[in-house]
């Protein structure tokens, strides 16, 4: 039998455990993680994406020293979605399994029941589900039944949105594309007057101002529109 820290479906120690429990909703950059100790055999995962077009990275570590000297399991999701982990493995005698958070600012999950454990130097492991089993030459299966991931960096405000990412970029090119001509008109006819001599040192002082206001405003139509270069 096990003993948990959440609610768990009862499950027959001969058959592969399936366990499900609330939906975790995770700050930006964090991600989930499931700890196996002592390390387990034949240890697989696969994650499906309730939006296919959610991508996600997945590392399976069949042996890893640092925590509990276990088995390893992490699921890094790129974006905002849902989505849903299944882990695999057989296990030749008594085990610990702990499913939680993997974050750099573990005060963000207040609301959850979870001692943060250091795994390095500010990162910080928040086990939320712990389970205990006892039983030889046995197949498991634990499935964390949605993982969603939340953007942190999201404004409350009622004219907050995101637009698509190439909607977003091409709204931002065509900005800055009109920025960039008003700037090169204004240069070129300043130097252009200025050589007939009806420019003047205040009008290249006011062109300056142009661009950097220019300058500016594509810097802040950039975080708007969520447009990241790099």
């Amino acid at each position: 039998m096990a003993t948990s820290t959440s609610p768990v479906n009862a499950f027959s120690p001969l058959k592969p455990i399936r366990i499900s429990f609330q939906t975790i909703k995770l700050n930006y950059g964090d991600y989930v993680a499931v700890f196996v100790a002592p390390p387990v055999y034949d240890l697989g995962a696969t994650v499906l994406p309730y939006n296919m077009t959610s991508t996600y990275d997945l590392h399976v570590i069949a042996q890893y020293p640092q925590y509990l000297n276990s088995s390893l399991v992490v699921m890094i999701p790129s974006g905002p979605g849902t989505y849903n982990l299944t882990v695999t493995f057989v296990s030749k005698g008594p085990f610990t399994l702990q499913y939680g958070i993997v974050t750099q600012n573990y005060t963000a999950y207040t609301h959850l029941a979870a001692t943060p454990v250091p795994l390095a130097s500010g990162v910080w492991f928040l086990p939320v589900l712990t389970e205990n089993y006892s039983a030889n030459y046995t197949a498991y299966r634990f499935t964390a039944s949605v993982v969603e991931m939340s953007d942190a960096k999201g404004s409350s405000s009622v004219f907050s949105f995101k637009f698509p990412s190439i909607v977003s970029m091409a709204v931002f090119l065509v900005f800055a594309a009109l920025m960039i001509y008003v700037d090169a008109f204004a240069l070129t006819d300043t130097y252009w007057k200025s050589r007939s001599q009806e420019g003047s040192k205040k009008r290249w002082v006011g062109v300056a101002l142009l661009v950097i206001f220019s300058l500016l405003l594509i810097y802040w139509s950039m975080g708007l529109l969520g447009v990241r270069i790099g």
